[in-house]
């Protein structure tokens, strides 16, 4: 998957840099670990190529696994996930900014590529996308449009990080991306991508845009609607993003006005309590 530009912040303000020091909140043997999550649903075999499985992972992995199902719906049946950590970039190159120090993560398939951090929210927030990647792919025979899976997946990584964060005290903070107002995309052109923005710019407003639109459906949808407009985008000829919006939900124009209104920071309302 791309990489998310949205950036999760502890509201009292987070370190850039964290040095790779060996802590005492880790696992005691190198050696894979198996968990079953999601009321069994889920088999999560985690492997580490950078010493024991830290218990900050152990910690978050459920409560993401959580969140995943909850937002994009459960497993089909069992399923079997690899979650393999990964060493974190050489020191000099996160001192230098050639890297970001941040958790990152991939999907490929039943696996995810994993470099933790230390952070749990950020590290629930992409837990939480990956896993929405993985469970869209699980449910449904094709994947959805880019806009629908990303803001689904980000969607998803937001309220990971809420409830991870519930217990720790800890509060969710997510500026707007840089330069945000002037790469913002129409509606139209937003359901219309196919292929990723180049530019980071843009990259960070499609990213926020299609959160903010796949938030305003479930305000008009609910969580089980949603999911049922969902699968009807999933499929080899998909109708037009409208067109079941309209035909069996009975959207009129004011609300794509609203929708509209949604993925423009000056006319989006605040979160919902």
């Amino acid at each position: 998957m791309t990489p998310i530009r949205s950036r999760l912040r502890l509201a009292a303000g987070l370190a850039a840099l964290a040095l790779p020091l060996a802590c005492p909140g880790r696992t005691a043997a190198a050696q894979p670990v198996t968990l079953a999550l999601g009321d069994g649903l889920v088999t999560c075999r985690i492997l580490s190529d950078s010493g024991p499985v830290p218990e900050l992972v152990l910690s978050v992995l459920p409560v993401a696994v959580k969140s995943a199902m909850e937002q994009a719906g459960p497993p089909p049946a069992p399923a079997a996930l690899t979650l393999r950590l990964q060493k974190p970039p050489p020191f000099y190159k996160r001192f230098f900014g050639l890297v970001r120090a941040d958790a990152l993560a991939t999907q490929q398939g039943d696996e995810i590529l994993l470099q933790p951090g230390n952070d749990p929210l950020k590290l629930a927030f992409r837990l939480g996308h990956e896993l929405s990647h993985w469970l869209v792919r699980l449910r449904h025979p094709v994947r959805p449009p880019l806009w629908l899976d990303e803001g689904l997946a980000n969607r998803t990584g937001a309220a990971a990080a809420e409830a991870a964060g519930r217990p720790r005290q800890l509060a969710v903070e997510r500026p707007l991306p840089p330069r945000l107002a002037r790469h913002l995309f129409s509606l139209n052109e937003l359901v219309a991508l196919k292929t990723y923005p180049v530019r980071p710019a843009e990259t960070g407003a499609f990213y926020w845009q299609a959160e903010a639109l796949v938030d305003g459906l479930h305000r008009k949808l609910g969580q089980t609607t949603f999911l049922d407009y969902l699968a009807l985008l999933c499929v080899p000829n998909p109708p037009a993003w409208d067109a079941p919006l309209r035909e069996r939900w009975y959207f009129n124009d004011a609300d794509f006005r609203f929708l509209a209104r949604q993925i423009h920071p000056e006319t989006r309302p605040p979160p919902s309590p």
